[in-house]
């Protein structure tokens, strides 16, 4: 059995795909079923099956994918992947505000977030711009959180 690696002083703030907000959130009409693992804290992509599934790859956004405490870890001795296995519904949002990570420099309030047609790792660049094997979302950077490396992100807007 693997032993804890880390204690920290303080709880954190918050996790890689946490709401962000008590403003309302928009998911699709139904929970759609992973195809292969796919990861919360980043975007899917429509599956096969465009009614009932979600992948990490592909052309078109279905969401992102929110934290919820239904998603199991049935390895006991592994630490936490955040991945939904194959075939487990999934919560995706459409609108709505969350904490997404980001790795390397920084991202700056204002910028766009670009999800990866790979994989639905999430980069951050301005609007418009190009960002090789990603697809400009509608969300944006509204706070950069660097003491745990977060990033909020919201494509919520009340007077839509």
């Amino acid at each position: 059995m693997a032993l804890q690696k880390q204690v920290g002083l303080y709880y954190s703030g918050a996790v890689v795909g946490d709401r962000a907000s008590h403003n309302p959130v928009v998911y699709l009409p139904r929970n759609p079923l992973a195809e292969g693992v796919v990861y919360v804290g980043r975007f899917v992509f429509q599956g096969t099956d465009l009614a009932n599934q979600v992948k990490t790859s592909g052309t078109v956004v279905a969401g992102f994918v929110q934290r919820v405490i239904n998603y199991y870890n049935y390895v006991v001795t592994s630490s936490g992947t955040l991945g939904i296995t194959d075939k487990t519904p999934v919560t995706v949002a459409t609108i709505g505000e969350f904490y997404s990570a980001y790795t390397g420099a920084a991202p700056t309030i204002g910028q766009k977030a670009f999800a990866s047609t790979t994989d639905g790792t999430i980069s951050y660049a301005d609007a418009g711009e190009t960002v090789a094997g990603s697809i400009e979302t509608g969300f944006v950077v509204k706070e950069v959180r660097s003491a745990d490396g977060l990033v909020f992100i919201s494509n919520w807007n009340p007077a839509a």
